[in-house]
């Protein structure tokens, strides 16, 4: 815990330095040319790069202290008291970036095909937009019956800053803040050359569609239906040494040669959807509760067409290899029974353009299950999740 508030103290010092240092410069960034600004940024980086190497990259504020001393601002104990903290936290500071750097550069991967990007620093926008729907077919004693239900798309935009691996970032829901959008969603992952995982929550209250049964169509309409989710992927590349996900994903790689691998994933998919009384065809208020996991295998590809442009495809399907479902209609309830197979497939795909030390693109990741048998009660469900992204190292 100790070494992750010295990392982030890491990352907030060095971040905000720049900006600190410039005002003490005395100079007004709105009255320079941005060429100007250009070159100054560009030194302040250099000299901060210099003293972190050094060991000092706190104690540049020793100006800021022997100008408040200078001005009576603080007292010649206080600012005793103040320079050793500087040197002292420099060196908690020190060790917390060469523990970073002995990471993020230790090399396991061939570097024919991979390797690390220039500069520490990785600065990157993203606008992401998602969505996810529900299928469902069966039948019962008054006749067969199929529905289709459709979420409202969630838009999110998020900055983040990453110095050697360690990112920090923010999003927030526009629609979420003007209070037009009633579901959420958490999501979280983390790329690797060889392991890799995401993980993705949702509750939403904004499904709508219809159910048809017996040739009589009846819809649904949002709010009757709510659903929470979870789904998580873990996989293992065979081929990590060549082939990177990362690359492709979160862009602290870069693919240098075309590459393909085997994957070995593993799914869990958990669902809870709640079905009010007289939606559609219901006297009473449903409960329907799904846990299944399930392992597969499948492929990816990295494609370099160019040394500015890397396209990344993958699949990988997964077979139950436990599923438990139960049903609850009113204060009745009854356990499903399904037989195999029962399936979740998980897709990606990524386009990176990069250029000097800039790089931007798009990904996607679809997540398909598909649970139960036609003739009592089978449901499908996609997820898909887009993004589009730009970003800058240094």
């Amino acid at each position: 815990m100790f070494r992750k508030i010295i990392l982030f103290m890491l990352l907030f010092f060095a971040f905000m330095s720049p900006c600190q240092a410039q005002n003490t410069a005395g100079s007004n960034p709105a009255r320079l040319k941005f060429s100007e600004r250009k070159r100054i940024a560009d030194s302040l980086r250099v000299e901060l790069r210099r003293a972190a190497d050094e060991g000092r990259m706190l104690q540049w504020g020793d100006s800021i202290l022997k100008t408040q001393l200078d001005s009576g601002v603080i007292t010649k104990r206080r600012f005793d008291r103040l320079s050793k903290n500087l040197v002292r936290y420099d060196k908690f500071l020190s060790h917390g970036d060469s523990v970073l750097a002995s990471r993020y550069g230790k090399i396991t991967y061939d570097t024919m095909y991979i390797h690390r990007p220039p500069g520490r620093w990785t600065v990157k926008f993203r606008a992401n937009l998602s969505g996810a729907t529900i299928g469902v077919e069966g039948g019962r004693q008054s006749g067969s019956y199929s529905g289709r239900l459709k979420s409202d798309y969630r838009g999110t935009l998020s900055a983040s800053v990453s110095y050697r691996g360690l990112s920090l970032g923010l999003a927030v829901n526009p629609l979420k803040l003007v209070g037009k959008s009633k579901d959420n969603e958490f999501n979280i992952n983390s790329y690797g050359n060889k392991f890799s995982f995401d993980v993705s929550v949702l509750s939403s209250k904004t499904y709508k569609g219809y159910v048809e049964e017996n040739g009589l169509r009846m819809n649904v309409d949002k709010g009757a239906v709510k659903q929470r989710a979870l789904n998580a992927n873990v996989y293992y590349a065979f081929n990590g040494k060549r082939f990177s996900i990362p690359a492709a994903f979160s862009q602290n790689y870069i693919q240098k040669r075309s590459a393909g691998s085997f994957l070995l994933g593993a799914s869990l998919d958990g669902q809870i959807t709640d079905i009010d009384e007289n939606a559609a065809t219901n006297d009473k208020p449903v409960k329907l509760k799904i846990v299944e996991f399930a392992i597969g295998a499948g492929y990816g590809y990295n494609y370099v067409a160019n040394r500015h442009l890397l396209v990344h495809i993958s699949a990988l399907p997964a077979f139950d290899v436990l599923a438990k479902s139960h049903v609850s209609v009113g204060d009745e309830r009854v356990n499903l029974h399904y037989r195999f197979p029962n399936c979740i497939i998980t897709g990606r795909g990524a386009v990176v353009y990069s250029w000097r030390n800039k790089f931007a693109g798009g990904s996607m990741l679809f997540n398909f299950s598909s649970f139960g048998s036609k003739d009592r009660l089978h449901i499908m469900r996609n997820k898909v999740r887009i993004r589009l992204f730009y970003g800058f190292r240094f």
